[in-house]
């Protein structure tokens, strides 16, 4: 469940009147870890860190990786996230992708690509698509060769062991 700003200023004000964080958690219906972290990056860096950022922040892949670093080294990612005002499930991301695909993991752009308008790209994309299509019926008939001829080697080794076979069987009666 997301909190609003106004469920973790109540938490704030909660957790500063003395209730406890399991009684806190239990109420919001968030792990106690959450409430944890709320009270940390109010207490590191004030109320003004609730407040929205705003949508589709862009971080840059040296910012990303500068993070990833601080977590391969044995940096919390709770409290990498609560310093820099960062969400903990970016960090977890980011990490990921360094470990599958590297450098370039944190370069990768995401997300849903333009739409496009232009008839002159539309007209682009058709030539591309034409183009495409050539080289798909190649690459289909390059599968339908290659299967054929796995198929073509899958016999021929059926036929080698029947053939050895076959020899054994012969050599044990003489």
């Amino acid at each position: 469940m997301k909190l609003k700003l106004e469920d973790k200023l109540k938490i704030i004000t909660m957790y500063e009147g003395g209730d406890l964080i399991s009684s806190i958690s239990k109420k919001f219906k968030v792990c106690e870890s959450v409430i944890r972290g709320i009270e940390r990056q109010y207490r590191e860096h004030g109320i003004e860190s609730f407040k929205a950022k705003g949508k589709n922040m862009k971080y840059s892949p040296e910012f990303k990786m500068e993070i990833v670093n601080r977590v391969l080294n044995g940096d919390s990612k709770n409290s990498i996230a609560s310093e820099l005002c960062v969400n903990v499930g970016m960090i977890h991301a980011w990490v990921k992708k360094y470990q599958e695909l590297g450098y370039n993991g944190l370069t990768t752009k995401q997300g849903r690509p333009r739409k496009m308008k232009d008839k002159n790209i539309q007209q682009k994309i058709v030539n591309n698509s034409n183009k495409l299509d050539d080289k798909d019926k190649i690459i289909k008939e390059l599968e339908e060769r290659n299967t054929q001829l796995e198929m073509e080697n899958y016999l021929l080794k059926k036929l080698r062991a029947l053939v050895q076979q076959r020899n054994g069987q012969q050599n044990e009666k003489k």
